[in-house]
């Protein structure tokens, strides 16, 4: 993919490119100085305005900060944003379904919207307030489609209380299935280039089709050098690194209390068994550390490389999340 971008030297990749769902890559990549087109382009690409209201400008009202990652390596850190028009857009990529993710996108939407209100200011002066979710998983299952949009509606007639809250919900895993379907073959859809990008190290051929569109979008030529820059980048490695680590560990915390209190009688029956009993057993083993690392958002190419598990399997494990 190197080659592709030039303005870097065409050389054989030595290092492996970090995934960019990682929620810190993810705000590494789009909320730095100098970025701002991309996160217009992207931001642009999921609302799909009219022409006339397409963003131009964004400002990063939360960039990013990599010490408030060695304070707190769990710390929120969505990306948001003021476009020219005065509007606030937030964006959160989410790899692991911790549940009550309607209420969690709701609250941090209030959160952001009310954030605007100060003394001796009128109600009339808030602006709208749009919430972008990016999910690694299935969320509806009332629904095929990957793009939905939440407004507040009347219920009997479906007009607008107000168009002051907007959420949006994007499901990867539902891009993926459609894209293995060959659904997207030919699309046009701007939004379907950054589904590429974010999914491209799970899969050779998303790559390969990420390096065909870049040779003509520059933007996205942009973005793959950004990608591989940071991806390269010692202190980017090393934060990238330990932030998945926190969360392999707050995984396994949280797994070994729910264990706790059960019945001992598999692992008894284990103890005792014959050679296959082990064996399947170390399996078991290797499987479950992958399902926590994959949750925790490690890529596919490095879980391979801990548990020794082919990446069909690990990949399998992932679409059954």
């Amino acid at each position: 993919m190197n080659e592709i971008n030039n303005n870097h030297e065409t050389e054989e990749i030595q290092y492996e490119r970090l995934d960019p769902k990682n929620d810190f890559l993810f705000k590494k990549l789009f909320s730095s100085a100098g970025n701002e087109d991309l996160l217009i382009d992207l931001i642009n690409s999921i609302l799909k305005p009219p022409k006339q209201q397409r963003i131009c400008q964004v400002t990063v009202t939360n960039p990013i900060k990599e010490r408030d990652f060695a304070d707190d390596k769990l710390s929120v850190m969505d990306i948001v944003a003021r476009v020219d028009d005065g509007r606030q857009v937030t964006i959160e990529i989410q790899v692991t379904n911790e549940y009550d993710m309607e209420k969690r996108a709701l609250y941090y939407w209030s959160s952001i919207f009310t954030s605007q209100m100060h003394i001796g200011m009128s109600y009339e002066e808030l602006k709208k307030t749009i919430s972008i979710n990016i999910l690694d998983y299935r969320l509806w299952q009332q629904t095929k489609r990957h793009h939905t949009i939440f407004r507040l509606l009347e219920e009997s007639e479906g007009f607008l209380l107000t168009d002051a809250a907007e959420i949006h919900f994007l499901e990867l895993r539902k891009m993926y299935r459609k894209w293995k379907a060959e659904k997207f073959k030919g699309s046009t859809d701007p939004l379907y280039r950054w589904f590429l990008l974010l999914m491209a190290t799970e899969d050779e051929k998303i790559g390969q089709e990420l390096e065909e569109i870049a040779l003509s979008d520059s933007i996205i030529n942009k973005a793959i050098g950004e990608w591989e820059r940071l991806s390269q980048d010692p202190e980017t490695r090393a934060l990238y690194r330990s932030r998945m680590l926190a969360k392999i560990d707050q995984l396994s915390a949280l797994k070994n209390a729910e264990r706790k209190g059960r019945e001992e009688g598999r692992e008894e029956g284990r103890e005792k068994g014959k050679a296959e009993g082990r064996e399947e057993g170390k399996i078991e083993g290797k499987m479950e550390t992958a399902r926590m690392a994959l949750q925790a958002g490690v890529s596919l190419e490095m879980i391979a490389k801990i548990t020794g598990l082919n990446q069909a399997t690990i990949l399998k494990l992932k679409e059954e999340q």
